[in-house]
């Protein structure tokens, strides 16, 4: 190939190539800036605030539940004594009236000995 055959192919190549970068320079030039992301410690600042908030309410809930939990259980146990207590006196009376001693009475429901002879006392009636 002779020298002037390929200067003649290599020249409209090179046109074409400094036209397409002049026009990618100029489309760079016409596109608005992008905004540049906040500082990194804004962000981080923001993050814990969220991360803070985001506890705090979690904590609220928590204690919102426990709340509810501990009112039930103290309700539960109300409930339990009461119905311990009532069973504790049918069976002392259910002793009282088989004539058991107060003494005996107490050693078996688990009574004072006092309320023990309140109630053989009472099942004379």
């Amino acid at each position: 190939m002779s020298p002037l055959l390929v200067l003649s192919l290599a020249l409209p190549a090179m046109a074409a190539a400094t036209v397409a970068l002049l026009m990618l320079r100029r489309r760079r030039a016409a596109a608005p800036a992008v905004a540049a992301p906040p500082p990194l410690e804004d962000q981080l600042a923001a993050l814990e605030q969220r991360i803070s908030d985001r506890l705090h309410d979690m904590d609220w809930r928590h204690a919102t539940v426990l709340d509810r939990i501990s009112a039930t259980t103290d309700s539960l146990q109300s409930d339990i004594d009461w119905l311990t207590g009532e069973r504790m006196i049918e069976q002392a009376i259910s002793l009282a009236r088989r004539g058991e001693e107060p003494s005996a009475i107490a050693a078996e429901v688990g009574l004072d000995l006092e309320e023990a002879k309140a109630i053989a006392r009472l099942r004379r009636h």
